[in-house]
C-alpha cells in the first residue's frame, strides 16, 4: 500500500480517522471502551492486542500494514457461512476467490487444482467439494462448510489497499 495521504495513527492522535479506527476495533472484539475519537491508552491497548492476534509488527501504531490487517478483519466478519446449498452473490464471491486461489496457485510451493466449475452462485456439490479441496490444502477443519476459518484464509488473495476517502467515509470497504 502506498499512498501519500495515508495518515498513521498513534497515543495521541484525535479526531474522525481515530473514531473511525475505534468502531472498527470494537467491531473486530478489541476494543470495548467508549468511542471518543481520542487515541489513548485503551486504544493502543486495543491495537496492540489486534497486531499480536494478526501477525502485525507489535508497536501500538496503526501503519499502511496494520490498516490493511484491520480491513481484512472486518471483511472477513461481513461474511456469512456457508455451505452446500447455499445461494447468491456471495456463493459466487467464494467460487470466484476459489478459482483465483487456483489461478495463483503455480507460484506457490505446492500448486492446487480445484476444478470449481462455473462460477454461477449456486453452492452445490461441486462447490462442496473445491471447498473441501481448499480446506484441507490450508489445513484447517475440511468440512465443505465456509466459516471464519475458511474466509479468512481465502481472504490472503486479495489485497486490501484503500482510498482515504472510503477511511473518512465508510468502516465498511467495497472489496472483491
Amino acid at each position: 500500500m502506498t499512498n501519500s495521504n495515508f495518515v498513521t495513527l498513534k497515543k495521541g492522535s484525535k479526531g474522525a480517522a481515530v473514531t473511525r479506527l475505534q468502531q472498527r476495533l470494537k467491531t473486530l472484539g478489541y476494543y470495548s471502551a467508549s468511542i471518543d475519537g481520542d487515541f489513548g491508552a485503551k486504544t493502543e491497548a486495543a491495537v496492540i492486542a489486534f497486531q499480536k492476534n494478526n501477525a502485525v509488527a507489535v508497536d501500538g501504531v496503526v501503519g499502511m500494514e496494520t490498516e490493511s490487517a484491520i480491513q481484512r478483519g472486518i471483511w472477513v466478519s461481513q461474511r456469512p457461512i456457508l455451505k452446500q446449498g447455499s445461494k447468491g452473490e456471495e456463493v459466487k464471491r467464494l467460487q470466484s476467490l476459489l478459482q483465483k486461489t487456483e489461478e495463483i496457485s503455480p507460484q506457490l510451493e505446492k500448486p492446487i487444482k480445484l476444478d470449481i466449475g462455473a462460477i454461477d452462485g449456486d453452492f452445490g456439490a461441486k462447490t462442496k467439494a473445491a471447498v473441501v479441496k481448499y480446506q484441507n490444502y490450508e489445513k484447517i477443519t475440511a468440512d465443505g462448510i465456509v466459516g471464519r476459518k475458511t474466509w479468512d484464509n481465502l481472504s490472503g488473495i486479495l489485497t486490501f489497499d484503500y482510498s482515504p476517502e472510503q477511511i473518512v467515509l465508510n468502516n465498511v470497504f467495497g472489496l472483491v
